[in-house]
């Protein structure tokens, strides 16, 4: 992790429009005087800033800082586009959840202890998570509807009636078919429910967490202390990705 920060400084630091204006600025000085000086102060003044001037604190804190926006950014054009598609519960709740995630991070703007910015940071993360939750039991709802406007129990029942009613063997065969399927939704009915009931409580753990989260920051809650908090809330969503699957499958 560090050496990838290392070289993201670097790449950062090398990249940018200055720095690149200089090194071309040399290049082109060095051809039209047709010496080699400037274009070697230039990759000496390169090799120097590169080497040196990425490890400065206020350079660091400089593109830690932008890099910050960037992903803030991306999050919030994330949430707003998954908003518009949330039914008004799931978009107050999460509208809540960001709010409170906001508030916590504002108690520290420009968080110079390294594990406190990294908890606002997967902090942060918890907004998609939270969203990405609110869409998974919308989904399950409206499957679980299915459910309820034909119950697959009274569709065994239907066709184990007329299993033992039918004399004709192929006819029996299908029906036979036919009451394993309907079985079968019934397993996926009691699968779907108790998936049901696991997102509901991770988000009432999400969200209880996070209020719970935020009266500590008011105490001072800072550095490692606000780290082990965040993961611990980070844990209630570890499972998200496997119920997805299911879900689709």
């Amino acid at each position: 992790m560090a050496t990838y920060r290392a070289n993201f400084y670097v790449s950062t630091a090398f990249y940018s429009q200055y720095n690149l204006i200089l090194l071309g600025g040399a290049a082109l000085f060095s051809l039209a005087s047709a010496s080699v000086w400037p274009l070697a102060t230039g990759l000496a003044g390169e090799l120097l800033w590169l080497g040196l001037g990425t490890r400065l604190p206020p350079f660091k804190r400089r593109v830690d800082a932008r890099r910050d926006d960037e992903r803030r950014a991306r999050l919030e054009g994330e949430l707003e586009h998954g908003l518009r598609g949330l039914n008004a519960e799931h978009a107050a709740r999460l509208s809540s959840v960001s709010q409170t995630i906001s508030w916590i991070g504002i108690q520290s703007p420009s968080p110079s202890d390294a594990a406190e910015r990294s908890a606002l940071q997967e902090l942060e993360t918890l907004r998609p998570a939270f969203l990405r939750l609110c869409e998974l039991r919308e989904k399950l709802l409206a499957r679980g509807e299915e459910f309820v406007q034909c119950p697959p129990d009274r569709e065994v029942a239907a066709l184990s009636r007329a299993y033992a009613a039918e004399k004709d063997l192929g006819q029996r065969f299908t029906l036979h078919q036919g009451v394993k399927q309907a079985q079968k939704k019934v397993g996926q009915q009691t699968r779907y429910l108790e998936v049901l009931r696991q997102v509901e409580h991770k988000l009432l753990l999400v969200e209880q967490s996070l209020a719970r989260l935020s009266q500590q920051r008011e105490q001072g809650l800072r550095g490692a202390d606000l780290a082990k908090e965040t993961q611990a809330i980070s844990m209630h969503v570890l499972l998200l990705p496997a119920l997805e699957a299911e879900l689709d499958s």
